[in-house]
């Protein structure tokens, strides 16, 4: 088996500053939350970022991040932060699609229009950005997708059509996109569970979350820096052989 190697005339190579050095990577839902947690983690790895949400992200001023305001269910504005980016850092080697809505309500309560706007910021959304990176992502070597579903596409609960609908559409387009953009490309899927966000505490509450924490293996909801963490995973070296895959990240809920 042929060994890789970092040897040079002179003597090793140092080691990188960070997990994703060097790299540009475009992260959605990046103001808040999950995808906040993952754009910063990402920058601290070595990565420039460029951080998409409705409203550009505060994130403090640096050459290595972007902060960039789009709707990702718009295909024009996709189109322009995708190139944004690239003229940004001259390349692109990694998505990671945090961006997302939840709708919560039984059959009759979710309207045709929320349903669809799930699907649109859900589903439509990694579509368009996917579909606007392919060909920076197919020009880099090692480039990652990594998409957001929810352990709601895996177990979920009544009341949830909408979210559940959009969240398993996910899963089954990252799927075909992996065996699409092999081997250049590497698309995997997260599948948090509940997670201490501003999104999630305004949806559930205080005291619905506590409760929640009860049907996890690991008797705790979880916090963005883990999914992040995740996150990172995917989009490293770390997990070179790993394309396809749904890695849920949801302290046991799935099968507890």
């Amino acid at each position: 088996m042929t060994e890789l190697s970092w040897q040079t005339p002179e003597g090793p190579l140092p080691a990188p500053a960070g997990r994703l050095a060097g790299r540009a990577i475009l992260v959605t839902g990046a103001a808040q939350g999950i995808g906040r947690a993952i754009a910063e983690l990402f920058q601290a790895e070595g990565a420039s970022v460029a951080a998409l949400d409705l409203a550009p992200a505060d994130h403090a001023p640096s050459e290595t991040i972007l902060p960039l305001a789009c709707d990702v269910s718009d295909d024009d504005a996709v189109q322009e932060v995708v190139a944004a980016a690239v003229a940004a850092f001259g390349r692109l080697d990694g998505v990671v699609n945090a961006a997302g809505i939840h709708i919560q309500g039984s059959l009759a309560e979710t309207t045709p229009q929320a349903f669809r706007r799930a699907l649109e910021v859900n589903l439509t959304g990694p579509f368009l950005v996917c579909r606007a990176a392919a060909p920076h992502l197919l020009a880099a070597p090692f480039a990652t997708v990594v998409n957001l579903s929810s352990a709601s596409a895996l177990s979920t609960f009544p009341n949830r059509a909408a979210y559940a609908a959009s969240k398993g559409g996910l899963i089954a387009m990252s799927k075909s996109m992996a065996k699409e953009l092999a081997p250049r490309v590497r698309v995997n899927v997260l599948a948090p569970g509940l997670v201490d966000t501003t999104m999630a505490r305004g949806i559930a509450g205080h005291n619905a979350m506590l409760d929640a924490a009860k049907r996890y293996a690991l008797e705790r909801i979880g916090a963005a820096e883990e999914i992040a963490q995740a996150a990172l995973f995917l989009s490293s070296a770390a997990s070179s052989f790993t394309t396809g895959i749904t890695l849920a990240v949801d302290g046991g809920r799935s099968f507890h």
